[in-house]
């Protein structure tokens, strides 16, 4: 009709990102009503779409498959992509913020070196900002943030970057370096007043034990953990059974 806007699914799902309450967007899979989309409020209520019959919002499970009644649907929540801070701007850094673009994730990433965060080193959708790191704290909206990984030049940098982001705790914070490195830098931690149940809740030596080498399969080993942790998984193996190599 002339004059009345018609609320299309990408207006519906904008709304709900400035609310808390949970929203699910159920996609149809199979059946007569194949690529169907319908979006439920957290009470069950219909914001988009025709309600499938039989589809409970208490009953679903998030980013999976489901069976509702012969219908195949998968199910997820209408959510801010995460938004990651990397501080850090060396050859691992740009493979990370690649990796976090992958999954899709908002990243910004942080050197106070100039010429370390140029746009030849990273794709155009990672923010660049050339801050000191002794106060980058000052130039950023840090409760934004899902994530921190901390891949700085020296343990001195790691320290300060941590010191910062203390009051951000438990979120997701990572710092690379080996274990003496991370050694070191927790025992000046320790002196300028962090706790054990503080230190603990940092992910050091960031990254899971995939015998990692190269810069990139350290990225890997670093946004893996950082996934896992955020979805509240442990990062094992799937499989239930092992197969031993050994001769």
């Amino acid at each position: 009709m002339k004059g009345i806007k018609m609320e299309t699914i990408y207006d519906v799902m904008k709304d709900r990102l400035q609310l808390t309450e949970t929203t699910l967007m159920v996609t149809v899979l199979s059946g007569p009503r194949q690529g169907d989309k319908a979006i439920y409020a957290e009470d069950g209520s219909v914001l988009y779409g025709t309600p499938i019959e039989g589809f409970m919002v208490d009953k679903a499970k998030l980013n999976s498959l489901c069976m509702v009644g012969e219908v195949e649907c998968f199910v997820q929540p209408v959510e801010n992509d995460p938004s990651v801070l990397v501080l850090g701007a060396g050859h691992v850094s740009r493979a990370i913020t690649d990796l976090l673009l992958f999954i899709g994730c908002r990243v910004t990433v942080v050197d106070d070196r100039p010429e370390y965060v140029v746009p030849e080193f990273f794709d155009e959708r990672v923010t660049r900002k050339c801050l000191p790191l002794e106060n980058f704290k000052n130039d950023l909206p840090l409760d934004e943030y899902n994530g921190f990984i901390i891949v700085t030049r020296a343990h001195e940098y790691d320290n300060v970057c941590l010191e910062q982001l203390r009051d951000y705790l438990p979120t997701y914070m990572g710092v690379m370096g080996s274990q003496k490195r991370i050694h070191y830098a927790f025992e000046v931690l320790r002196e300028q007043g962090w706790t054990q149940e503080e230190l603990d809740m940092v992910y050091a030596p960031i990254g899971l034990d995939l015998g990692a080498q190269t810069p990139e399969e350290i990225a890997l080993s670093i946004v893996s953990e950082y996934l896992a942790v955020v979805r509240g998984k442990k990062g094992g193996s799937l499989r239930k059974g092992r197969v031993s190599h050994e001769s």
